[in-house]
């Protein structure tokens, strides 16, 4: 009995260690499968990573050019230093305080960006340092054996031919941000691409970004690179060609100096940017190699704003360069004639107050010389006249008031002012004193200095307005991309309105008028100055130095070129604002004069 217990016993016992031996084998066997078979290709990938490495390689953006194809954004050569933690036979905060102790770039610099990049798997390069010096370079190249974890990688980097030149057209280019990621416009971009952040570099960021491409190698155990197994090249982003023409610009930023202030030239009769300055200014080289800290503390506390592109995105009163529009407004209402004069005795009372000229009286004036000598008194009237519905509706026809359509983003539409506008921005109605003073461009009336530039030089060439641009659409669709067509708007103004706005602003500059700093011999210049306070005369100090304008064309009778200068607290248009745009037209006119010249046939000279 005793034996068959025991047997029993041990039976069980058998029975026991079989089932854990059984379990024990189906768990092996389970796990094999999972292992080799279930999860194979996660584990081939894994073993591939550790043997063949995708290396990405950077496109470099297309490069832009003026209107002669003259270069003004490139790209140069330049390594950055990445780290790969898998396979890394020390700490990452270990590699990196040995690479402080050889390189430009601080321990705190390259941690911070191992902190921003640590979740990302570590089979992924990680950017520690851009832009390596040669001695840099040298360091890294010397430590190879010693650091498998790290490698050098090329990249292109943008180049800016010019410093500051242009630096509002052009912009500049950072890496996108994860908020942008997660947004519409970059949404299709990774981290660490390059995109457009400003200017010309953003808004057409599409075209001039390349397509990266790819480089598969073969590597050891010590992360060490053996062997390429294939490379997919990247496509270089198409290049640009713009209407600048850079003579023309460097004249133009050349004579604004360091003064605040804008300078445009375009082409009236097709809408062709040929400068676009705005000052103070920035150097696009700076973000392009990474700026530093204390770089971009100085740009952003700068109290004058040099990101600020005061072209387009700051409005200001137009000041007396606004009575070229009251005059149109006055001939086409047949408010007035040519032939009607004006008194002026220094001033006069409108609605129980007393409107000042800025002379002590210039006697009775004909419209054409109130225009050459910006009387006051006479625009008072005409403005009163009118009043400030007519005012707006031909102001807004002519160009102002409204966007102007450049290809940059940020542009602002300025003000053009109306009984309806105050009633729906103010909830008040529109005072008839109001208008005496917006008939000499001041008051709430505002203007960007390309939207003025545009419209004067479109009533100039015969009340055309064409929009302004900085690349041919054509270029842009033969690039492969879907581009409305330039906008070009006519409006009716009689041939004899537009003769007398040529006459008397060519008065101004060549008949004793203010704008005599603006002439360029042997070519008629036309043009108006004007002054746009900053604060009341009986609160003026010189701290608060008026605004100075002048908005010009030329040959007056037949206009090829537009400019106008607005120089902050410049005083007068005539000696702040004037000799700029004499600058810029002196070029225009020497670079025709030239072109001319080399196109003559030795039949033409006999001629002569």
């Amino acid at each position: 009995m005793r034996q068959r217990d025991e047997l029993e016993l041990l039976n069980s016992r058998i029975v026991v260690v079989l089932g854990a031996i059984l379990v024990a084998f189906a768990i092996l066997v389970f796990g094999f499968w999972r292992h080799q078979i279930a999860q194979s290709p996660y584990y081939q990938g894994l073993a591939e990573r550790n043997r063949i490495r995708d290396i990405p390689l950077e496109a470099p953006r297309g490069k832009i050019y003026d209107r002669e194809r003259r270069i003004i954004a490139d790209n140069r050569p330049s390594w950055n230093l990445t780290l790969t933690r898998e396979d890394s036979p020390r700490s990452p905060e270990e590699t990196i305080a040995i690479l402080a102790a050889g390189l430009d770039a601080t321990e705190e610099e390259m941690l911070d960006r191992l902190d921003r990049r640590r979740s990302s798997p570590e089979y992924q390069s990680i950017l520690l340092y851009e832009d390596l010096s040669l001695a840099d370079i040298a360091f890294v190249e010397a430590r190879g054996f010693e650091l498998p974890e790290i490698s050098l990688s090329f990249q292109p980097r943008r180049r800016y031919e010019g410093a500051e030149l242009a630096a509002h057209v052009l912009g500049y280019v950072g890496e996108v941000t994860q908020a942008e990621l997660s947004g519409d416009e970059f949404g299709d971009r990774k981290a660490g691409d390059i995109v457009g952040r400003f200017g010309l570099e953003r808004q057409y960021d599409a075209l001039l970004q390349g397509t990266d491409g790819t480089r598969l190698v073969l590597v050891n155990n010590f992360g060490r690179e053996m062997e390429v197994l294939g490379e997919l090249k990247p496509v270089p982003g198409k290049d640009l060609v713009t209407t600048l023409d850079l003579d023309l610009q460097r004249a133009a930023e050349m004579a604004l100096g360091d003064r605040t202030g804008v300078a445009v030239a375009i082409l009236p009769a097709t809408g062709e940017v040929l400068a676009l300055a705005s000052r103070p200014a920035f150097d696009p080289t700076l973000f392009a190699r990474g700026i530093l800290p204390e770089e971009w503390d100085a740009l952003v506390s700068d109290p004058r704003d040099p990101f600020q592109n005061r072209a387009i995105q700051n409005r200001f009163s137009p000041g007396s360069v606004f009575k070229i529009f009251m005059t149109a407004a006055a001939l086409e209402e047949h408010v007035v004639t040519s032939d009607v004069a004006i008194l002026c005795q220094g001033g006069k009372v409108f609605y129980g107050n007393r409107f000042d000229c800025w002379s002590a009286g210039h006697g009775h004036v004909s419209l054409l010389d109130a225009l050459v000598h910006s009387c006051n008194v006479f625009f008072y009237t005409l403005g009163d006249q009118l009043g400030i519905d007519r005012i707006s509706a031909y102001a807004t026809m002519m160009g102002l008031g409204q966007r102007t359509g450049i290809d940059l983003p940020g542009e602002d539409a300025g003000i053009m002012p109306s009984a309806e506008w105050k009633m729906r921005t103010t909830g008040d109605r529109w005072y008839p004193g109001e208008t005496i003073s917006v008939s000499i461009g001041q008051g709430p009336v505002s203007v960007t200095p390309l939207q003025l530039t545009y419209a004067v030089g479109g009533l100039a060439v015969g009340g055309v307005l064409n929009q302004p641009h900085l690349v041919n659409p054509e270029f842009l669709r033969q690039a492969g991309l879907e581009v409305p067509a330039l906008r070009s708007e006519t409006y009716p103004v009689a041939a004899d309105t537009v003769a007398l706005v040529q006459r008397a602003l060519w008065g101004v500059v060549n008949d004793a008028g203010t704008g005599t700093r603006a002439r360029v011999d042997g070519f008629d210049v036309a043009g108006k100055t004007g002054t746009a306070q900053v604060v009341r005369k009986d609160a003026y100090s010189a701290e608060f130095e008026d605004h100075a304008w002048f908005i010009g064309f030329a040959p007056y009778d037949a206009p090829e070129i537009a400019v106008g200068v607005f120089v902050e607290s410049g005083g007068h248009g005539g000696s702040a604002a004037a000799p700029v745009a004499q600058a810029i037209l002196q070029t225009y006119f020497d670079k025709k004069s030239a072109r001319l010249t080399r196109n003559r046939t030795p039949e033409m000279a006999r001629n002569d």
